[in-house]
């Protein structure tokens, strides 16, 4: 029976082989005192999971997320926080700063209302 440090020198071997796509396997496992029994079985599922786990690139939004949470910084100002919500989370604080905008504006436009309405009386009872 082979060691158990031979065979998992021999799969990082073929891992590696496998990423730097060669095809010829056979002088690799030829190095190593495992028996070809013990490998046959390693070798095709080596080569499925390098066709199946592919690369992947992160988005630029989510290395700049990461990087603030590694350096443990939080988002400056109202905008930086709000860009990293859910939409549905976004929709709903623009909806109630638009409410919360049309009452002040309102509140306004009714304080002019009754300020003038109140100088017209003054000026027509004296």
């Amino acid at each position: 029976m082979a060691s158990q440090q031979s065979l998992e020198d021999l799969l990082a071997a073929l891992t590696d082989a496998i990423l730097a796509d060669e095809d010829k396997l056979e002088p690799i496992i030829a190095r190593y005192d495992v028996p070809r029994t013990s490998v046959d079985s390693f070798v095709p599922l080596l080569w499925r999971l390098h066709q199946t786990l592919v690369g992947v690139q992160p988005s630029a939004r989510f290395v700049d997320r990461l990087r603030q949470d590694l350096k443990g910084t939080a988002p400056s100002g109202l905008v930086q926080r709000m860009r990293y919500l859910p939409a549905r989370v976004q929709i709903a604080a623009g909806v109630v700063a638009a409410a919360g905008f049309m009452l002040l504006a309102r509140r306004r436009l009714l304080d002019l209302t009754t300020t003038t309405g109140d100088e017209a009386e003054i000026s027509t009872v004296q």
